[in-house]
């Protein structure tokens, strides 16, 4: 009977810290996932070599974090997101422009 009752009340605890995890009143972990997507991106030099994607993904930023100021948290959420897909879509092209370059400086034997 005792285990019956230690395994329910775990149950509830595990339950309890489910919900209450899952309500997170701020746009903090989407504006850092964002911001860390957009690093990464200007690490490999996307700003240079993306510029379109890392521009648009920047000023989403901007705009995201200023709402999550004003409390507009869903709005900051969801544009914390698409500024986190642009600036992944930033970094796979400024990848990619790298590695053409490499190989036409390999090819003019630099």
């Amino acid at each position: 009977m005792n285990n019956r009752i230690i395994i329910l009340l775990l149950g509830v605890a595990a339950l309890l810290a489910f919900t209450l995890s899952g309500c997170d009143t701020s746009a903090d972990r989407e504006l850092k996932r964002a911001e860390e997507a957009l690093n990464k991106a200007l690490r490999i030099g996307a700003d240079a070599n993306a510029t379109e994607d890392y521009v648009k993904a920047e000023g989403l930023l901007v705009e995201a974090q200023e709402r999550a100021q004003k409390n507009e948290i869903a709005e900051a959420r969801r544009l914390a997101i698409e500024s986190k897909i642009i600036a992944e879509d930033a970094y796979r092209k400024a990848e990619e422009r790298q590695k053409i370059i490499e190989h036409e400086m390999e090819k003019i034997g630099r």
